[in-house]
């Protein structure tokens, strides 16, 4: 008898893939260019003893917070595809017992991120050349960045064993690795807000701290032990072996809950009376849903249909009112230290970051999920229009988003305009805007023609906010060494250069995916998308479909393989 006989399968699949071996050199090949970057123009003013270790610390860095998130893409959407597509029970049919499932999907889904994280470390070794780095402490990192891979992993796979909802799955995996990286510090925090005198012991404090993996990666970027570390040993360790145990925690709760999930009934399973008082709760009674249902219908259908929560357009209001109330608390806590550069532009910053992902989310969710079930078919056999379809789309998202973003420009315009001219706030706000109006198009159309919806979520991502990034510090790379071979020596931008620059690129990345690429395909192969039944073979640099051939679905049970 084979041991682990999916773990094995999913080796034998992956040593045979390309996108295996085609991942760790297009991985390498970013970190090196990053390093390029960083050693051309981020070494000015930094002394040639430690630029080793800015360059380690700064690559770490990256590496770490790659490693923090993985989970979301990777695995939170693994076993809950399977429940949705009725093929979990399939797998208990046979003698395969619940770890077997899961160990499974982890050894499907970490292959890559596994032989990513390979691929980055020797860029890493490369400023131990430079000095100022050890052998020891680049050992270290590497097992602090696998650590935090496999809780991330680990992490996906609960939140996947727990949800059917692809969206849900992601977002609650981004909420527990948040919660287990930053929890034990803020409980720390608050207990000794709570507790003037600190009635904790420096043994408990440090034992709190290593429970996140943020603990085992400031001792690496530090290269030193915190203060708070009081343990018999070294605290890295402790925290290995603590991160260890929660990751290995997650994944045997996922395999014993796993086999009595997929046989629950609706009927019996109190989780389904649970989802039932929520829904009810959510979308009202029958004479409140009727009422609801006639006054969104007579606007436009498909508003209604992407609108049928009736507290939607509330959530924006609490995050909105949340967010202010501890910027306020803050205020009055800290006095002018929230209103410094320093501090505020990383707050709005975190705060736009929230909301871009929510309109995503909610841009790319209800097309795909209608385009999943087939629903998407039969509404455009009706008289509705592609361009009614788009109409409701939009209406949703300004009847949820329009107000709380018309509330936080205003605000952001009084508080940013002591710390900035007036003409760099406008074009703060105006980028956002733009920003909000490329997501909602890009996010559509990606959402008819992606794999899964967080495949449609991730795109929109990195072609609406993380290109432009890219696109900036790849002109600051070409004009630092257009500077350095014509003999001018060193460029040097000015803050106005960076946000007038920074401006122009995102604004016109914004109307080459936005509004000429996404809307235009919207416009135009909108029922095409809907209605392929074909796989794709290539896509271009843009995305659009390459050259395709039609076949016939697969069978449930060997899809299911």
């Amino acid at each position: 008898m084979t041991l682990l006989p999916i773990v094995e399968r999913e080796l034998r699949v992956a040593s045979r893939r390309a996108g295996t071996y085609g991942m760790r050199v297009r991985v390498a090949l970013v970190a090196v260019v990053v390093f390029g970057w960083m050693t051309l123009t981020g070494l000015q003013g930094v002394p040639s003893a430690v630029q080793g270790r800015y360059l380690f610390r700064t690559l770490f860095g990256f590496a770490f917070v790659c490693c923090l998130f993985i989970g979301a893409r990777l695995t939170a959407d693994s076993l809950s595809a399977e429940k949705r597509e009725g093929t979990l029970g399939l797998l208990f049919l046979t003698d395969l017992k619940g770890y077997d499932v899961v160990l499974g999907k982890l050894a499907a889904t970490s292959v890559n991120s596994v032989y990513a994280l390979l691929a980055i470390v020797p860029v890493m070794a490369l400023p131990v050349q430079m000095g100022g780095v050890t052998a020891a402490e680049l050992g270290q990192s590497a097992l602090a960045l696998l650590n935090t891979i496999f809780l991330s992993l680990a992490a996906g796979i609960f939140a996947s064993t727990l949800s059917r909802n692809e969206r849900k799955a992601m977002f609650a995996t981004v909420t527990l690795v948040l919660s287990v990286a930053f929890g034990p510090l803020v409980l720390l925090a608050l207990l000794e807000e709570a507790t003037p005198g600190s009635v904790l012991t420096p043994a408990v404090v440090g034992l709190v701290s290593a429970l996140s993996p943020i603990y085992s990666a400031e001792i690496v970027i530090t290269a030193s032990t915190p203060a708070a570390t009081f343990l018999p040993g070294p605290g890295f360790w402790w925290s290995v072996m603590l991160v260890q145990f929660l990751s290995w925690g997650a994944l045997f709760l996922a395999s014993r809950i796993l086999p009595r999930i997929w046989q629950a009934r609706d009927s019996n399973s109190k989780l389904a009376r649970q989802r039932e008082r929520i829904e009810q709760w959510a979308y009202g009674p029958a004479e409140e849903r009727k009422r609801h249902r006639t006054r969104l219908l007579n606007i436009n259908p498909f508003l209604w249909l992407a609108s049928r929560e009736r507290w939607k357009h509330s959530y924006v209001w609490l995050y909105v009112a949340a967010v202010s109330g501890v910027w306020l608390w803050s205020w009055f806590r800290h006095g002018d230290l929230m209103l410094d550069r320093k501090t505020l532009v990383p707050s709005v910053l975190l705060f736009h970051a929230f909301l871009k992902l929510w309109i995503i989310s909610e841009a790319c969710t209800r097309l795909a999920e209608e385009r999943r079930i087939g629903a998407l078919e039969l509404l455009l056999s009706t008289p509705l229009s592609v361009r009614e379809i788009l109409r409701g789309q939009w209406l949703a998202l300004q009847r949820q988003f329009a107000l709380p973003l018309g509330v936080v420009l205003v605000v952001e315009f009084l508080l940013l305009r002591h710390q900035f001219t007036t003409p760099l706030v406008l074009m703060n706000l105006a980028i956002l805007l733009a920003d909000v109006l490329a997501l909602g198009w890009v996010g559509m159309w990606l959402a008819l023609t992606a794999r899964s919806l967080n495949r449609a979520i991730l795109g929109t991502v990195g072609r609406v906010l993380i290109l432009p990034w890219g696109a900036f510090y790849a002109t600051m790379l070409g004009l630092e060494v257009l500077g350095r071979w014509s003999g001018r020596g060193p460029f040097e931008p000015s803050d106005d250069f960076n946000m007038y620059c920074w401006f122009g690129l995102g604004l016109a990345n914004n109307c080459l995916f936005g509004i000429w690429w996404a809307r235009r395909h919207l416009l135009h192969d909108f029922r095409v998308a809907a209605t392929e039944r074909y796989r794709r073979q290539k896509s271009g640099w843009l995305g659009r479909p390459g050259q395709a051939k039609a076949v016939a679905p697969l069978p449930a049970t060997l899809a299911a393989s």
